[in-house]
């Protein structure tokens, strides 16, 4: 779980440098085409954000102020937060705007979802975001990357192509329209360069899983999804002290000591058993070493997941 080499105690903290400078799950270059060239966004951990990030967490009263200005009931919106504090504090930043709509003729055409002035680059950068979550079904194709659309939300409504086709060939594109343009000019932009930055996890099948899908960015690892049936006996290969459910809002970086409800893995299993009795929702599950630090992460799902109804 090291893939943010930072060691901080705040959640708080540990979710706003999860989300601005962990690997993102998909190389954005590899998504694009010869007309239309995007990148990932190109603010790292640098030195000095290293260094802002342990002062936050020594006092993280701006951040969980930034945050309790609006409720966050879903991931989204916490994980788009997160980034408008970090924009709006970077010294090496001019945040321009967020959630900026786009209409004309009493139509949404779109909207950026940030705009910021990168002082090092000296270019205006239109920088779109999500965080998702996907589980890889169907079957594996030797020695080649999986297919996009075999990557499925938990509730099955998402899809991995789905996704990645609307950010790169809408969103993306927007500042292309001419109603953008001029949203553009009235915050005095005569130009921007598109960033695409998709933060989150792929999770392929414990047994015989698909390989991960082309783009997929090789910091990152894939996790693993199970399904409830075959629970007993994956915790029974492994070594861990104990295991908690994740709530959504707590998706984002590794959990650790006191953030969730944790259980040795018999009382665990028996909760999940019970779950899965009366509810098909899939679980995000965290398992943790001796120390109470996150060492894994993966889905449990419903064994007809993902069937009609499974999600």
């Amino acid at each position: 779980m090291a893939e943010l080499d930072i060691a901080l105690e705040n959640r708080y903290v540990r979710d706003l440098a999860w989300a601005c400078f962990s690997p993102p799950i998909l190389n954005t270059p590899a998504l694009a085409d010869d007309n239309h060239n995007v990148d990932n966004c190109g603010l790292g951990l640098t030195p000095k954000r290293r260094d802002w990030l342990h002062a936050l967490d020594r006092d993280p009263t701006p951040l969980i102020a930034h945050l309790k200005r609006k409720q966050h009931s879903r991931l989204g919106l916490y994980f788009e937060h997160l980034w408008h504090f970090f924009l709006a504090q970077d010294p090496d930043v001019t945040f321009t705007a967020h959630n900026l709509a786009v209409r004309e003729q009493g139509r949404t055409l779109g909207e950026f979802d940030c705009l910021y002035f990168c002082h090092h680059r000296q270019r205006h950068f239109h920088l779109e975001l999500a965080v998702k979550y996907f589980l890889g079904h169907g079957s594996p194709t030797a020695d080649s990357p999986s297919h996009w659309h075999q990557w499925l939300g938990p509730n099955c409504r998402d899809r991995l192509d789905l996704k990645v086709n609307h950010m790169m060939q809408k969103q993306s594109r927007l500042a292309d329209q001419p109603a953008a343009r001029r949203a553009l000019s009235g915050l005095g932009i005569d130009q921007v360069t598109a960033e695409v930055e998709i933060k989150g996890w792929l999770f392929t099948a414990a047994e015989n899983g698909l390989s991960a899908p082309h783009a997929f960015n090789q910091a990152r690892s894939l996790c693993d999804w199970l399904k409830i049936g075959a629970l007993e006996n994956h915790l029974g290969k492994q070594d861990w002290s104990s295991l908690g459910v994740l709530p959504r809002l707590q998706w984002l970086a590794p959990a650790h000591r006191d953030d969730i409800e944790r259980h040795t893995p018999e009382e665990f299993l028996a909760a999940l058993s019970t779950h899965f009795a009366s509810s098909s929702r899939p679980l995000l599950v965290a398992a943790f070493d001796e120390q109470a630090l996150e060492q894994a992460r993966f889905f449990v799902t419903a064994d007809n997941w993902p069937d009609p109804g499974s999600g």
